[in-house]
């Protein structure tokens, strides 16, 4: 005799079993190849015949004529439509399947983005009380100035790696913020924070400003393809003045690090 299709744990098993079906078996391998085929719902097990051992309450392909001239008179199926599940008290199979293999990819993408946050957090902490020192020759005329020479965001890189053991991958990026900042070590990590993110509204306005004399729209349209390819490669500035700076590093996930390194007198 049938289980009943109300039964809350024959719904957990057999969706279980339905959700294995449309993963892995093709409509062929329960049926003889047809031309045309639908969905039925089965209400009685079929222990024998072409269709031996499918059970009440699973969702099957079969050929249209074999549903519409045996199954579906003799009361055995009922057409997989979205009242019949409703009906049964049976959810959809295939959209059980999609729901689950969207969360999976959800949850992968959680799993990913987690990881990235760690690593963002953990690299912020070890960096929060330490700098980057260079040193330079200086103008003897200027002598606050870099002669010959100056500082790079791959002069920062390779210093860090030398330095503070850290190596960036190569998706890493690292900006600098080109003008020195007094008094930067007693801000406390929210002051700095605040500093760095406002480096992009920097380069937006500088952009705005070379944009006037020319087409407005055409300007602001390079502008934006620029900032877009600068986010995933280290910036071109170049720093010739001795002091304190800020640079942002920007790791995987788009999760930001500050940086503060100092350009010494040799």
């Amino acid at each position: 005799m049938s289980p009943s299709l109300r039964s809350p744990s024959f719904h957990s098993s057999l969706l279980r079993r339905c959700i294995q079906l449309h993963h892995h078996a093709s409509p062929t391998s329960i049926t003889i190849r047809h031309k045309h085929q639908v969905r039925v719902i089965l209400t009685r097990d079929l222990p024998e015949g072409q269709m031996r051992g499918i059970y009440a309450g699973e969702v099957h392909n079969v050929a249209a004529g074999y549903a519409r001239n045996y199954l579906i008179p003799k009361k055995m199926a009922v057409y997989a439509t979205p009242r019949n599940f409703e009906r049964c008290g049976l959810i959809d199979p295939d959209i059980a399947a999609r729901e689950e293999e969207a969360e999976a990819k959800k949850s992968d993408g959680d799993e990913e983005e987690n990881v990235d946050l760690k690593a963002a957090d953990i690299l912020r902490k070890y960096l929060r009380n330490k700098s980057v020192k260079l040193i330079r020759n200086v103008d003897p005329n200027v002598p606050t100035m870099c002669h010959p020479g100056h500082v790079s965001a791959k002069n920062i890189r390779d210093k860090l790696s030398k330095q503070l053991k850290i190596d960036l991958e190569d998706h890493e990026t690292i900006h600098i913020r080109n003008e020195p900042i007094v008094g930067i070590e007693e801000m406390d990590e929210k002051e700095v924070m605040q500093i760095i993110m406002g480096m992009d509204g920097m380069a937006t306005e500088k952009d705005n400003k070379e944009g006037e004399d020319g087409d407005s729209t055409k300007e602001e349209s390079s502008a934006s393809a620029e900032a877009t390819a600068d986010e995933t490669k280290d910036c071109d500035t170049k720093v010739k003045q001795l002091g304190d700076y800020l640079a942002k590093i920007t790791l995987a996930g788009g999760y930001v690090v500050p940086l503060h390194f100092r350009i010494e007198r040799r």
